[in-house]
This record gives structure tokens, C-alpha cells and sequence, in this order.
């Protein structure tokens, strides 16, 4: 109710309608989950996000030709509809719904005593694109994709990290340091550098990398604690620089929060923060426009 609001009721149903169009788009299909896969794709989205996410994933997937196993985290209370419509365009997929990442994920970090990753996991649903997303991966490598992100072009620098061993972790570049730690107080508390810019809207990286004992440690950091947007991104951000294993993806995986001049020059977008209303008003136009909803149902 409050976004509709803030848009008007117009042009919330114009978004609506526009968001839904993806809906008309035939299944996309990928490998089973496997140990063996060269890479899971892991997505967390709600009921709020979950058409942005169909878009968000059709277009990787349409662009990368890739055909990796893919999960799907659904946060808070997943109406019917939602999980239907889910399996119906990625029936493949494996859906994890949020009594089922708790049932596992939290017994894991007891068992662990991952205390602090514990409580802020149940304070922010930011932390699930963490905690959840390397304890639920099952094959080596992990693709981490934002609802909010989109494809126009082949991705070939992203495939051809899943496919190739690789000792770095692969991030968009954000326009700054968007973290809950300045990098000052992060060379003064934990004795490293922090690796500038780390935007995790589209990262790869091995699954074991990820030092969740580190995380624990950082979080010790009251500032580094905050239950906000960027908890997850600062965590990720710290755990890599530490290892001294962090690879940005070149420009064209675009992060901004001003209009795009030239789409041709992108492969992808992270519309992200005050940029997000740009992922209707520039990005879903812009796919329409070069016919991506009907390649989506002559590729299929």
C-alpha cells in the first residue's frame, strides 16, 4: 500500500501489468541440482520481488546459455499463487521455502555456534543471500543473483568463470563502499584492507570460500552488525578481502543510480537502491523492445 502511494495508482497497475507480462513466457529449463554441476545459481526473492525475479532470471538464463542448476529462496509468507507460478516457469528448480531453510539452516549455525549469525539472520532477510545461499549450495561454485538484476546481452565473462577453476570471487563494482564498516575501521579491527566497492548483485565464487567462523568473528563488530540492507554485502566483502580473492566484473555489468545512455553497451544491470525504479522504466522496455519475450518462447 505504501508504494502504491508513493507511485500513484496508476502507474502501480501500469507496473503490475508490465511486471506480469513475463508470465506469458514459456518454462525455462536447467540441469538438476548436482555436486557436480559447474555452478548453482542461488536467488532470494518474496512475494513482494518474486515477478522481478522471473525476469531476472529468465534473462540470465536466456543470455547465458547456460543451463546450471538453480535454486530458489522464497522469503516470509509465499502465497500459493507464488509457489505455483515458481515451478511452473523453472521446473527444475529446487524452491526453498522459508520453513525450509529454517528447519536447516538454523540447527547448522547452532551446532556451530554461529550465535551471532544466528540473530541476525531472524532480524534481517538480507542475511538468507549469506547464511543460507553457501549452507544450501550444492555444487562447488556458487552464482549469487539479485531479484533486481537483468540481462541484455550474452554474458560471457560470468560463464566462463563456471566453467574454468578459478581461485577468485567475481562482483559487480558498486558506484562506493556501500558497507556497514568504513575500510579505516576494518584495517583497525580485524588487520586487513577492505577490498573497495564490492556490489553483490552478481558475484560467483566457491562455496567453501566462504568462512562463516570469520563472519561470526566480524560480526563481533557492533557496526558491522547492523540489521540492515547491507549487512550481507559488508560480510561478503570482508570474508574475500581477508583472502585477498576479489575480481570485479568489467563496466558493462552495469551498477548506477543514474539512466543508462547507451543500452547496447550493457550486458547487465543491478537496479539497485534509488536506481530501482529504472528496472521498470529502462530495463524491462529495453528487454521487450529487442523481442527477448519471444526468443524466450521460440528458444523453448
Amino acid at each position: 500500500m505504501r508504494r502504491i502511494q508513493r507511485e500513484g495508482p496508476l502507474v502501480a497497475l501500469r507496473r503490475r501489468m508490465l511486471w506480469a507480462r513475463i508470465l506469458d513466457t514459456a518454462p525455462v529449463r536447467m540441469e538438476p541440482t548436482s555436486e557436480n554441476a559447474a555452478a548453482e545459481v542461488h536467488l532470494l526473492c518474496s512475494r513482494r520481488d518474486y515477478l522481478c525475479a522471473i525476469w531476472a532470471l529468465k534473462s540470465f538464463y536466456c543470455f547465458s546459455g547456460v543451463t546450471c542448476p538453480l535454486a530458489i529462496h522464497l522469503q516470509g509468507q509465499s502465497p500459493e499463487r507464488m509457489v505455483a507460478r515458481m515451478r511452473q516457469h523453472f521446473p527444475d528448480a529446487r524452491i526453498v521455502l522459508q520453513a525450509e531453510a529454517d528447519a536447516f539452516v538454523e540447527p547448522e549455525l547452532e551446532r556451530a555456534g554461529f550465535d551471532r549469525l544466528l540473530a541476525l539472520r531472524r532480524k534481517t532477510p538480507f542475511m538468507l543471500k549469506l547464511t543460507d545461499f553457501v549452507l544450501m549450495c550444492r555444487a562447488q561454485r556458487l552464482l549469487l543473483l539479485d531479484s533486481d538484476v537483468l540481462f541484455f546481452a550474452h554474458a560471457r565473462d560470468l560463464v566462463e568463470r563456471t566453467r574454468t577453476a578459478f581461485p577468485m570471487a567475481l562482483f559487480q563494482r558498486d558506484v562506493a563502499n556501500m558497507y556497514n564498516i568504513s575500510p579505516a575501521r576494518a584495517l583497525e579491527r580485524f588487520g586487513f584492507h577492505l577490498a573497495p566497492c564490492v556490489n553483490s548483485g552478481i558475484a560467483l565464487f566457491a562455496r567453501d570460500a566462504v568462512n562463516l567462523a570469520r563472519c561470526e568473528h566480524y560480526l563481533s563488530d557492533y557496526e558491522v552488525a547492523r540489521p540492515n540492507t547491507m549487512v550481507e554485502q559488508t560480510l561478503y566483502a570482508l570474508a574475500f578481502s581477508e583472502q585477498s580473492e576479489i575480481e570485479y566484473l568489467p563496466n558493462s555489468y552495469l551498477v548506477s543510480l543514474q539512466p543508462c545512455t547507451d543500452m547496447r553497451k550493457l550486458i547487465a544491470r543491478h537496479y539497485a537502491g534509488a536506481s530501482r525504479s529504472l528496472f521498470t522504466r529502462e530495463g524491462l522496455p529495453a528487454l521487450i523492445e529487442a523481442g527477448f519475450l519471444e526468443k524466450l518462447n521460440v528458444a523453448n
